[in-house]
Order: C-alpha cells, then sequence, then structure tokens
C-alpha cells in the first residue's frame, strides 16, 4: 500500500515570514472562508447539470463514451439507459478486462427496473397455431405460444433476413384488450441486440382481410406490453421490419426476428407512461436524479455510487395514489457488442446474483459480479430469473440496492462477496452511505474551483473535472481511454490506454487543480508495464523501423531503456501491439511524472516512483541519439506523427529536454547520480533547437527537421497540433519565454488553425494559453467548440475519443494561473476587464494559489507553499504598497513600485496578498 502524502494534504499553518523585503503592519485578509468557499461552488456548480426531457437515452449504448448521465467511484462505472417506461442502469468494473484476443475493458452487466408484466387472466394466445415467415430448424414459431417461456428461454428464431413476420391462428375468434411480447432479452438479458425494434400488429377475422391495431418503432424494452381497444379475431400477425436493434455487428449483419413468447389477454392493458419525464446528472452532489412514470404511477428516482464502498443504489419513491408493482433486474452482459463469455447467476434468499467472467486460455482470466435486493416495499414471491418484484406503496421509497465485486487478474470467485455486501445494507446504512457520497463530493470540489465569469465555460470546466472524480481514485485502476464506462464488449481500441498522448491528456489538468492524487493510478499502471517495456527495448526494437535499427543496432535491441507500444492495458498488458515508427510514447508516459513532481515537490514520490522511472526513459534515448562528432550536437531519428519518420521529431525533442531537465535538477536535489547529471547535462545543452520552417511567409514550428520527414510535409495545416507539443506537455515554452519564441508560436497557431480538429482539443488551447495567445479570441474559439461539440452529459463529443477531452482544463487554469522559471502570475492570459477568481488552483513548485479579480483590478492573492523555500510572484498592484499576511498571524508590508513579490516561505504557510488601503 502506498503512503499516505502530507502533501496532497491541507498544507500546515505554521512558522515566521523571512523575508529581508517586508517590514511590519497591520494584518488584513480578503480571503473567503471554507464555508464561503462552499457556498460560492454551490451558487456555481449547482445549476450545472445534464438534462433530459425524453427517454430515448441516445448514446448510453455505443463503443466509446457514453452520452447520457454517468455515475462512478474510480472502480464502478454507472451509465443511465432504459426506454419508454422502464430504467436501466448499465454497469461497468474499471478492472474487469480480458485478455484476448487484445487487452479489453468488458461491459459487466446492468439492472434494470420495469412494470410488473405478470397477468392471472387466461393467455388467450396459448397453444395457437403459429406459423412464420421463416424459422430456424430448432426454434419454429410455435415455441413463441408454447407457454414454455422462462429464463433462458429461446421461442421463435427466423432465418436471417428482413422483414419476418408472426401469424397466429386462435381457433376461434377471441376478444382480447392486451398483448405482451417477450423478446430476446428477456429471457437472455445480455442479449439486448436481439430485441425486436419495429412491427405493426394486424388482426383478421378470416385471415385474408387485415387491420393494423397497433404500430411500435423505436422499442428497446425487453418486454412490450401493450393495451389495445377492444378487438375481436381469430387471426394475428406480427409484422417485424427490425427485427433488432442494430447495436452489434451480428445484429446488423445477420438480423433474425427472435419472439420469446407472445401472449394475448381480454384484460385492461398497462396505463401509458404519459407523465413528465426527467432526467438529471448533478454533478455537484455526484447522483442521478429522474421523474418519470412506470406501470401508470409517478415516481421519483435518486441513483448514486458509494465513495468508498462499490455499491449502486437507486431510492425510488411513488407520487402516485394507489399501489404499483415493479420488477428489478439484474443481469450480466453488453448492452452493445456483447461476447459469448462465461456467466452463472443465482438466488441467494432475497439477493439476485450473477456472475461473469472472461474465457479461458488467455494470460488471466477475470471475474466479476452483481448483487441486487430490494429494501423495503412489499416483495412478490421470491426472486426468480434474475428479477425482483415488489409492491410499492403511495409515498413509499425502496432502495433497490446492487452490490458489485471481482475484476482484476485471476480472482477467485466474487459472488459470494457481492451476495454479502448487498445482504449488509439496511436503510439506515444506504442513508449513511449517501451521507459519505455527498461528503466525498463536497470535499472534491473544495480541493479548487474557479469563477470563469462565463456558463459555458463553466459547464464544460466542471463537467470534465466530474467526469475525473468519477472514474479516478487512489489504489484503484486506472481508466483509459473511455474512462470507466463500458456499455460495449468492444470499445474503440480496446478502451485502452493509448500512449501517443491520448491516455495522457486525461491527466493534463489534474495537476493545477490541484488533485494530483487522480494520477496516482496512472503511475501505477505504467510501473505494471514497465517489464515488458525493458523487454521490448532490448528484443523488439526492429519493429519500430527495421532498416534503421539494423543499420545502428545489429542485436534488434539496447541494453538498458523502455519501449512502449502504442497501446498498453491493467496487469501489464499489451493492447495495441504497434510502433507506428515511434519511439517516443515513453516521454508521453514521463511526461505526467514530471508534471507530478514539478507541481508537488513529492520528495519522496520523486525518490521513490518518478525519479528510477525517469532514469529509464532517459537510458533509452541516451542509447538511441546520434552524435556528431564534429560539432558534438545530438540527433535523432522518430516519427512525430504515427507513420511518418524524420530527424528531431518536434514532440519528441522538447519532451526530452523536459525530461534531462528534470532529471538534473531531480538528481541534484536527490544527491545521486552525479556521474549520470553530468550526461544528461551535456545531452541536454548539445540538443538542436526546436525545428522550424517557413509557411506563408512566417516562421513557425515544424514536425520535425525540414527535408528529412517521410511521409509528411514539414507543418500540417488543420491537422492536429503534434508540432507544439514540445510547449505542453513538453515544457520549452511559456508565459515567460522570449516574445520571439511565444510569437512563432502563435504564428503557427494561426497557420495550423486546428482549432477544433478532435485531436487538438486537449492541446491546442492549453499551447495557446501557454505562450500569451489574445485571450478573448482564445475564449471565443474554444466556446465555438464548446457550444458545437457537448453532449447532453457534457461531455465534449466526436466519434473516436473521450475522457482525453477533459485535458483541456488545463487551459482555463493556465489563463488564470502559471509561472515560468519561477515567476507566478495571476490571471496572464485573461481579456481586459473581466472578472474572474480561482481558489486553490495549484502552481509548480508545490504551491496552492488563489486571487481574484474585478474587472482589470486584483483584490488579493493567497499563496500556501507546501514545501516552503523561495517563490516569487508578478506584481499587479505596482503603483503601491502591497500588504502581507501570515497564516501564523504576523504581518509586514512590500514596498511600492517593486515588479515581483518575493518571499522566502515558511514550509506550509499560508500569504495573503492584498493592496494597501
Amino acid at each position: 500500500m502506498r503512503n499516505t502524502r502530507g502533501v496532497l494534504a491541507a498544507a500546515v499553518m505554521a512558522t515566521a515570514l523571512t523575508s529581508s523585503l517586508i517590514t511590519a503592519i497591520p494584518a488584513t485578509a480578503a480571503v473567503p472562508t471554507v464555508d464561503d468557499q462552499w457556498a460560492e461552488i454551490q451558487q456555481i456548480v449547482g445549476p450545472i447539470k445534464g438534462r433530459w426531457t425524453t427517454q430515448g437515452y441516445g448514446g448510453s449504448v455505443n463503443s466509446t463514451m457514453p452520452d447520457t448521465a454517468l455515475l462512478g467511484n474510480g472502480d464502478i462505472g454507472v451509465a443511465s439507459g432504459g426506454g419508454d417506461g422502464y430504467k436501466t442502469f448499465h454497469i461497468s468494473k474499471g478492472d474487469f478486462w480480458t485478455p484476448t484476443p487484445s487487452a479489453s475493458l468488458l461491459a459487466l452487466g446492468s439492472v434494470t427496473i420495469t412494470p410488473d408484466t405478470t397477468v392471472t387472466a387466461s393467455n388467450l394466445a396459448l397453444g395457437a397455431n403459429a406459423t412464420s415467415s421463416s424459422n430456424h430448424g430448432s426454434f419454429p414459431p410455435n415455441r413463441a405460444v408454447s407457454g414454455a417461456w422462462a429464463a433462458g428461454y429461446e421461442g421463435w428464431v427466423s432465418n436471417v433476413g428482413k422483414p419476418q413476420w408472426l401469424r397466429l391462428d386462435l381457433g376461434s375468434a377471441k376478444t382480447f384488450r392486451r398483448y405482451i411480447v417477450r423478446h430476446d432479452a428477456a429471457a437472455r438479458p445480455a442479449e439486448t441486440a436481439n430485441v425486436t425494434k419495429n412491427w405493426t400488429l394486424e388482426a383478421s377475422t378470416d385471415g385474408a382481410d387485415w387491420t393494423t391495431i397497433d404500430t411500435v418503432t423505436g422499442n428497446s424494452a425487453a418486454t412490450t406490453d401493450r393495451a389495445l381497444p377492444s378487438v375481436t379475431a381469430r387471426y394475428l400477425r406480427m409484422n417485424i421490419t427490425e427485427p433488432t436493434q442494430g447495436t452489434t455487428s451480428d445484429s446488423l449483419n445477420n438480423p433474425r426476428a427472435r419472439i420469446g413468447a407472445f401472449e394475448l389477454y381480454d384484460v385492461e392493458g398497462p396505463t401509458a407512461p404519459t407523465g413528465p419525464f426527467l432526467e438529471e446528472q448533478n454533478i455537484l452532489k455526484g447522483d442521478i436524479d429522474t421523474t418519470m412514470v412506470i406501470n401508470g404511477a409517478p415516481v421519483t428516482m435518486k441513483t448514486f455510487t458509494g465513495a468508498d464502498s462499490n455499491l449502486v443504489v437507486t431510492s425510488i419513491t411513488s407520487q402516485g395514489t394507489a399501489p404499483v408493482r415493479l420488477r428489478a433486474q439484474t443481469a450480466v452482459g453488453a448492452a452493445g457488442g456483447g461476447r459469448n463469455l462465461p456467466a452463472t447467476s443465482g438466488v441467494s434468499g432475497d439477493t439476485q446474483w450473477a456472475t461473469r467472467s472472461t474465457s479461458p486460455g488467455g494470460a488471466w482470466v477475470s471475474r466479476a459480479s452483481v448483487a441486487t435486493r430490494v429494501i423495503g416495499g412489499t416483495q412478490i414471491g421470491a426472486p426468480s430469473g434474475g428479477r425482483i418484484t415488489f409492491e410499492l406503496a403511495p409515498g413509499e421509497t425502496v432502495d433497490i440496492v446492487t452490490a458489485v465485486a471481482g475484476g482484476g487478474a485471476d480472482t477467485p470467485d466474487p459472488g459470494p462477496a457481492a451476495v454479502d455486501l448487498a445482504k449488509a445494507q439496511t436503510a439506515a446504512s444506504v442513508d449513511a452511505l449517501y451521507g459519505e457520497h455527498l461528503d466525498w463530493w463536497k470535499n472534491y470540489w473544495l480541493r479548487s474551483y474557479v469563477d470563469l465569469d462565463d456558463d459555458v465555460l463553466e459547464k464544460f470546466y466542471y463537467g470534465s473535472l466530474y467526469f475525473l472524480g468519477s472514474s479516478l481514485r487512489e489504489g484503484k485502476t486506472a481508466s483509459g481511454l473511455y474512462g470507466i464506462w463500458a456499455t460495449s464488449d468492444n470499445p474503440s481500441w480496446g478502451g485502452d490506454m493509448h500512449m501517443n498522448y491520448n491516455w495522457q491528456a486525461n491527466y493534463y489538468g489534474v495537476y493545477s487543480s490541484n488533485r494530483p492524487e487522480l494520477a496516482l493510478p496512472y503511475f501505477d499502471l505504467v510501473t505494471d508495464f514497465l517489464p515488458a517495456a525493458r523487454t521490448r527495448a532490448r528484443t523488439d526494437l526492429r519493429r519500430v523501423k527495421a532498416d534503421y535499427v539494423d543499420s545502428r543496432f545489429p542485436s534488434g535491441g539496447m541494453p538498458s531503456g523502455v519501449l512502449f507500444p502504442v497501446g498498453i492495458a491493467p496487469f501489464g498488458a499489451t493492447a495495441d501491439n504497434n510502433y507506428h515508427q515511434q519511439v517516443g510514447n515513453s516521454l508521453f508516459a514521463v511526461s505526467q511524472y514530471i508534471s507530478y513532481w514539478q507541481y508537488t515537490r513529492d520528495e519522496q514520490w520523486l525518490r521513490e516512483t518518478g525519479y528510477p522511472f525517469m532514469k529509464e526513459v532517459a537510458a533509452f534515448f541516451e542509447n538511441w541519439l546520434e552524435r556528431d562528432e564534429t560539432t558534438g550536437q545530438y540527433s535523432f531519428f522518430g516519427g512525430p506523427h504515427e507513420g511518418t519518420w524524420g530527424k528531431n521529431s518536434s514532440p519528441d525533442l522538447g519532451m526530452l529536454k523536459s525530461l534531462l531537465t528534470t532529471l538534473e535538477e531531480a538528481g541534484t536535489r536527490l544527491g545521486v547520480d552525479s556521474d549520470r547529471r553530468w550526461v544528461w547535462g551535456k545531452i541536454l545543452r548539445n540538443l538542436p533547437p526546436s525545428p522550424t520552417t517557413v509557411h506563408n511567409g512566417k516562421t513557425v514550428y515544424a514536425l520535425g527537421e525540414p527535408g528529412t520527414l517521410i511521409g509528411l510535409p514539414a507543418i500540417r495545416p488543420g491537422d492536429n497540433t503534434v508540432n507544439l507539443e514540445f510547449i505542453h506537455p513538453g515544457e520549452r515554452i511559456g508565459i515567460g519565454s522570449p516574445e520571439l519564441e511565444r510569437q512563432t508560436a502563435i504564428d503557427t497557431l494561426t497557420a495550423m488553425n486546428s482549432w477544433g480538429q478532435d485531436n487538438s482539443f486537449p492541446k491546442v488551447f492549453t499551447q495557446a494559453a501557454r505562450v500569451g495567445y489574445p485571450a478573448q479570441s482564445l475564449i471565443d474559439r474554444l466556446k465555438q467548440q464548446i457550444n458545437t461539440k457537448s453532449a447532453a452529459n457534457l461531455r465534449i463529443v466526436d466519434g473516436f475519443h473521450g475522457l482525453e477531452k477533459a485535458g483541456a482544463i488545463e487551459a482555463l487554469n493556465n489563463m488564470l494561473l502559471q509561472s515560468w522559471d519561477g515567476l507566478v502570475q495571476v490571471f496572464p492570459v485573461w481579456p481586459a476587464g473581466k472578472s474572474g477568481a480561482f481558489h486553490n488552483l495549484r502552481e509548480k513548485g508545490g504551491l496552492v494559489v488563489s486571487a481574484k479579480r474585478t474587472g482589470d483590478a486584483v483584490e488579493y492573492i493567497t499563496v500556501t507553499s507546501e514545501q516552503g523555500g523561495k517563490f516569487e510572484i508578478k506584481n499587479p498592484w505596482t503603483g503601491t504598497k502591497v500588504d502581507v499576511s501570515v497564516s501564523d498571524g504576523t504581518a509586514s508590508d512590500i514596498g511600492a513600485g517593486k515588479s515581483t513579490l518575493r518571499i522566502v516561505a515558511a514550509k506550509g504557510a499560508t500569504y495573503t496578498f492584498t493592496p494597501a488601503q
């Protein structure tokens, strides 16, 4: 287990100010208290919600990141789904991965709340003479009316093709008012892709003349229960135009009609859900609030996950005037793109459980379980077939509690643990669980917050922080491309950890947002892959580019260093075994280690985790670099884009310089590797500058050294800003860099015009902020992307990417706070006259900073120095004295006319700066 790091806790109040620049004056402070901050957070974040008023749930089931309401606790993810008159919550577990055929995150299962469709009247269709347009040999049409339907049952199954029809001869004219269709997923819950989507129902008295009595389009419910006006007929025909949901390749390419049971009754049918529907993703509280009608009864639901326990709770309250019977159905399997994986299920007392596992024969077997019970209400019969039936009285609340257990590699049967956790819950424990959940989110939001004076920007900012807080927790498996949410067994790229920026971008904003602990799972997962990365450097180097490697490394490898493929996965696994002629994946990986160190200055972490990995990445490039013996200059070859090749790849060059700079400083601080520091310094000072080229008459930054690039030009306008990744995450140009360098970067941004390019979103806005791009123009460009690409659940949508979009919160933080070469600036890229505030943002050097600005006037700055030592702030009040108060109760001032505010800080002390009154 990892030791708790004091650097991530609240700063210790302490000790005296030691700066010769300060003289004593009365203390003043203008900083909001914690209670004030929480009140402000509620005002800012509270109104920001995902909101839906229809039950279409578009994008709930997909191969990327769901577009519906999301929940998570860093280990389990919940995605909202369902349809008219029923509710589904899709459940995934962040460490439930299959190793075969390549590593991939899997869906786990779901909990669905539906009307109880049990009917005690006689089924008029039972034993009817059934015929069909076609049928699979083992599943003739009479199976749909045999009365044998039960869990696991398959009824009539047609041949491949559409349309299809099922015809019933009732033997004589019958009068009926209700019909029920049990689709494939009603008996086999994992087969949601095979649920019938569109059909008409026709009736006839003579089998020749037909009248359409019902039309259904867009169905996704596993059971369809429909009321009809009173009909008298002998013959019925179900004309199926869309027999599947079309959510998997099989259901698209090989559509078959599958009707488990067709039932007919002369009793009143269910009341259609005619009441209002509203669902909100409440990011302030971390829950989903739903108002809907089920089985004719208006209900409200509150759904949340346990903060520290793997429980999903839906509390349902009846707002109706009569009792209503409902079902809670628990199942394992994917809602879309499902794989045929081993699964078991059963009942333990009042608890229904199900377990899913990966196929045997791979590098590991993962097993995960769900177990559901209902607390409150009146249970009707015993759980069976994955369903718990209960009655809810007017005004009554029941809690549907689902426990999740398992995941990981080669875990024993997790079913008993899930059952025990579910059975341990009571109404009182659920209330306590919700209180703990609210406390967790309150503390999460108090880590830092911003007031951007702009609803659009804040919607993106806080929505992104919500996704990060939901999908990342210390001690849990790091989430990949799409967070911890999986409604398909075949997520794009396996939902893996793409090493050439995509995965790293998830974390770009966590450090400055004062949530560096969210990156700790990242380091754990990289560490797990290190043995494979070392082996690849020694034995697999030829696959980068065989002709080049053969000319330099005849053995096909090098004696030290690490080499990463483009896609890795948990448990040391590989998801995408390609290199695409790129050797910079390790540099992208180490960029987050550098950020964690620079922002926290956690020396224990540096010694134990960060520094050893930095050295291994550097070792690879010590071997890979080429040295000109005449000039002493170093250079290297690699691919800035996948499948390209050239000299001095711009992103790699920038990140390598950042690594070597950090290693020199870190080695000195730790007092180790003096011999290696000499080598690193020699290389660093003999690497070339970032390559440039001329585009439309202006000097701009290039992808690599012009004239050496194979497969691409020196600059690719409209493509993602790879040629500026030396700025971020490479950290080679910042707000305090020479004006010429920053102007060249701004000219490059103009030439690229990549603001709307999908890969650029987590990059380009931060790169622009780092170099001082005109502030209002930058905001306008960012808002345009937010306005045109936001889903209802607040995520930024394109057809390929997911959690990485949250990386652009770094751009907004950088507009409010930056430092360069130790000089901190507040509001460095902020429009003239625009108000704003930030509280507890983190800056390099282990500083936690707050400031408020009204119009152009900065009201105060506070800085907590977690590690102590000198810090320096660009003075926004050069025309007056600056009052300084310290958390130990002392107070001083700094004379007027100083361009910077310099402090030698005590460890853990907080300093508040205000203009003298």
